[in-house]
């Protein structure tokens, strides 16, 4: 083995010292609590199960979302009555969280706009009682 380097001789040791007063908390952002909730019965067709609506010169983020359901059911989440995301199927019985990054989409609030989740069953499954959580929070535009 004597054709292969030498590695360990290229590792070097570092002491990376904080000065007093410079430490800080880290927080993984966004942060916040579970915003809003909500239940709702599904349709055939996409309805509204939890919102928010952003208060005016804030800017919504968007931590995560929860979507659970006795059946199997399809979300979508919407900013302002439009579509932001894809059409996510979910199997019955199995909850379903997804995390989001900062400034996973643009939502500046004016006191009216809101952000949902809407669901709705698939074709082929029956309607069921699904469950959604908004978490996520508002910040100085």
């Amino acid at each position: 083995m004597s054709d292969l380097p030498d590695y360990h001789s290229y590792v070097t040791p570092v002491t990376v010292e904080v000065p007093a007063g410079q430490e800080s908390e880290v927080i993984a952002k966004p942060k916040g609590g579970v915003l809003e909730k909500g239940s709702v019965t599904t349709t055939g067709t996409y309805q509204t199960v939890a919102s928010r609506t952003v208060t005016n010169a804030k800017t919504f983020q968007l931590a995560k979302i929860l979507v659970s359901c006795d059946t199997d059911v399809m979300y979508q989440l919407r900013w302002n009555g439009t579509v932001i995301s894809p059409e996510v199927y979910i199997s019955a019985k199995i909850p379903w969280t997804d995390w989001f990054p900062w400034d996973y989409y643009t939502m500046l609030g004016d006191g009216a706009k809101l952000f949902d989740i809407q669901v709705k069953f698939p074709s082929g499954s029956s309607a069921g009682t699904c469950h959604a959580e908004i978490v996520g929070e508002e910040v100085s535009a």
